[in-house]
């Protein structure tokens, strides 16, 4: 579907996938797509990486053992990136959901760097735009995804909180204004956590809301 909806690169994790690293290499290759980060367990992803040519790996890392996976994936020449993401069953505590938080992170985390999600820093009340902007050279990786306006600051709604690109209170120009400030080159990941009924479809449009901005 990557190539279909007009995308370079994709996400994966391992447990998800449904195929091993060099099977998922060689796929990649076949359809001309990427594999741009692999998500998971931090050993697990940094040794499913390196075996699919990936070379971001976005995981959780216990602040004492940071030198340890930093210098285990550097040795693959490969980057942690941390994500915010609302806190939920699976990370209950301790979870990276606001600017503050994220910025915490990284700073008890050498070497460990940030991928902001911007439908989960608006959701938590945070500014997508300034996040990027404070970041600065420690941003190395990007979720792209919107935010109806109703739920911008309201973590706790039981309601539908993600839309598709372009049709919510993102400030999508802003976003990439930012980057561009910050003189990012890495990969912008969209991304829409609500599943449609027509996902295809849904992801061309979002695609197609790049292209406006030269993408």
């Amino acid at each position: 579907m990557t190539k279909e909806t007009g995308y370079a690169g994709f996400e994966a994790k391992p447990h998800e996938i449904g195929v091993n690293a060099e099977a998922l290499k060689q796929k990649s290759a076949l359809y001309g797509v990427q594999c741009a980060a692999i998500g998971g367990s931090i050993r697990e992803a940094i040794d499913y990486a390196y075996i699919a040519g990936s070379h971001i790996v976005r995981s959780g890392v216990d602040k004492k053992e940071t030198q340890k996976w930093v210098e285990y994936a550097a040795e693959r020449n490969i980057i942690i990136v941390v994500h915010n993401h609302l806190a939920n069953k699976k990370n209950p505590a301790g979870a990276v959901e606001t600017r503050e938080d994220l910025l915490r992170c990284l700073d008890e985390r050498p070497g460990v760097y940030a991928c902001p999600d911007t439908g989960h820093l608006a959701l938590c009340g945070s500014d997508p735009v300034q996040t990027i902007r404070d970041l600065g050279e420690r941003c190395r990786y990007i979720h792209l995804k919107d935010i109806y306006p109703d739920a911008v600051g309201k973590r706790h709604a039981a309601r539908e909180k993600f839309c598709e690109l372009g049709t919510g209170a993102l400030d999508i120009a802003g976003v990439l204004g930012a980057l561009q400030d910050i003189r990012y080159a890495g990969w912008i990941m969209v991304e829409r956590d609500n599943r449609v009924e027509d996902y295809v479809q849904s992801a061309k449009n979002m695609r197609q809301v790049l292209q406006q901005f030269g993408l």
